[in-house]
């Protein structure tokens, strides 16, 4: 009998050993396996967080960049130096006189509103120069039968050859277009100028 008993202590301890190891490794799987998953969850999580703070940063970055550039713009206005080396790109936008007629630039192209200059209404910007403190702008190709001119004036300058007083508004820029008369165009209407044609560029 003894023999018998101690053959069944040993088979059981075996089991009850067995069972315990068997638990210990499910156990042991089932913690490294919870830590794979914090682990995984908190990399996509930081991932997600970087990505957002990346695109965060970019965005704004870009406004900072388009409002520094449109508050720069506003504040230059005409830029002279790039328009007499041909760039006419600080033109761009619709100008507008008291009459209600309108001169659109684009990047040197012109259009003029109602018939135009003999009917065309479709040009390009030629031969800047400067001359008595007005930059002189011709049309291409030139209006017939004697061309037209456009005289442009930066704000806070007033042309300086031929008129004692300026009758347009100083605190602009501002252009009158012309084939004769000259700088003369810009004198108040008692000094024989035509200041009511001035365009301004819209708001």
């Amino acid at each position: 009998m003894k023999p018998i008993k101690f053959l069944l202590i040993t088979s059981l301890m075996g089991i009850v050993l067995a069972g315990c190891s068997t638990n210990t490794t499910e156990s042991s799987d089932t913690s490294k396996e919870t830590s794979e998953q914090g682990s995984s969850s908190s990399l996509v999580e930081t991932t997600t967080s970087s990505s957002k703070s990346t695109s965060s940063t970019s965005m704004e970055t870009t406004a900072a960049t388009t409002s520094s550039s449109e508050e720069q713009a506003a504040v230059t206005g005409v830029v002279e130096e790039a328009i007499l080396d041909g760039d006419y790109s600080s033109l761009n936008g619709t100008w507008t006189n008291s009459n209600g007629y309108q001169v659109t630039f684009n990047n040197g192209s012109v259009t003029l509103s109602g018939e135009g200059l003999g009917g065309q209404t479709q040009f390009s910007l030629d031969n800047p120069r400067k001359q008595s403190n007005v930059i002189f702008l011709a049309f291409d190709p030139a209006p017939a039968p004697n061309g037209m001119e456009i005289m442009l004036a930066l704000k806070g300058t007033s042309p300086s050859e031929g008129i004692d007083a300026d009758g347009t508004d100083s605190n602009y820029d501002r252009m009158i277009m012309g084939n004769n008369g000259g700088t003369l165009l810009f004198a108040p209407k008692e000094s024989g100028g035509i200041p009511d044609t001035a365009y301004y560029r819209d708001k």
